[in-house]
């Protein structure tokens, strides 16, 4: 099991369809550490997810928080 498919696991990310491009350590403004996973999804979007409906508008990227 590679670093990658460890820390993965470790977050419970299940996502088959998730990259993961780089981890980072950085510190928020209350001084903690924290680390942050940056990761695209291996393909395109060809209709939203929620609805249904093949119009999509691209706002770029999206941060999440797990906790």
């Amino acid at each position: 099991m590679s670093l990658t498919n460890s820390i993965l696991c470790l977050f419970e990310i299940t996502d088959p369809n998730l990259i993961v491009t780089g981890i980072s350590k950085e510190r928020c403004s209350t001084n903690q550490r924290i680390h942050v996973v940056h990761a695209t999804l291996s393909y395109q979007l060809l209709k939203c997810p929620h609805c249904g409906h093949k119009s999509l508008i691209k706002n770029g990227t999206h941060m999440s928080h797990l906790r």
